[in-house]
C-alpha cells in the first residue's frame, strides 16, 4: 500500500509508485498530487516543470489543479509562481488579464 499524510492513497500501485517532488507522484497508471489522483492525467507523459507547475501531453497543472486553456506545447514555468505560453501569462495557475 501507499500512504500520504497518514492516509492510504486509493488505487496507487506500491510497486511502481514514485515521488516526483512538489507534492506530485505517479505510478504506472495514475498521477497524484498531495495524495489525490489527478483525473485524466497521463502517467506516461507527466513531467514537473517547476514552481508548482506540471504537464502531460494533454493538460497543464498548477499545484494539482488543471489550468483550462493553457497551451501544453508552448507552456513554460517561470519563477516565483509565474508561467507563460504562446498566448497568455499566468500567476500561480491563474491567467493574468
Amino acid at each position: 500500500d501507499v500512504y500520504y499524510g497518514g492516509h492510504k492513497v486509493k488505487g496507487a500501485s506500491a510497486t511502481s509508485f514514485k515521488d516526483l517532488g512538489m507534492g506530485y507522484a505517479k505510478d504506472s497508471f495514475h498521477v497524484y498530487h498531495d495524495g489525490m489522483r489527478l483525473e485524466g492525467a497521463s502517467a506516461t507523459s507527466f513531467e514537473i516543470l517547476g514552481w508548482g507547475y506540471s504537464k502531460d501531453s494533454f493538460s497543464v497543472y498548477y499545484c494539482g489543479r488543471k489550468i483550462e486553456g493553457a497551451s501544453v506545447s508552448s507552456f513554460r514555468a517561470g519563477r516565483d509562481g509565474y508561467a507563460s505560453d504562446t498566448f497568455n501569462t499566468y500567476y500561480e495557475g491563474v491567467r493574468i488579464e
